[in-house]
């Protein structure tokens, strides 16, 4: 790891595993042989949701600095 990438890392925290795209009725991603809508359907779209929204004020944030 080069200095860039640790100072990356140390400023924007830990990297979050991206988030599987599946159908509401396919089966869960984490083997439980549920349907994904009974499973994590909710806790994802809970994490899409604030993901979108810290991207959103961050991109809010760089534009009144002038980046």
């Amino acid at each position: 790891m080069n200095l860039a990438a640790g100072l990356k890392r140390l400023m924007l925290g830990p990297e979050e595993k991206p988030i599987p795209n599946l159908n509401r009725n396919d089966r869960c991603w984490c083997g439980s042989d549920k349907k994904y809508k009974a499973c994590h359907k909710p806790d994802d779209d809970r994490k899409r949701s604030a993901q979108r929204a810290a991207a959103k004020t961050q991109s809010a944030t760089s534009l009144k600095r002038g980046f």
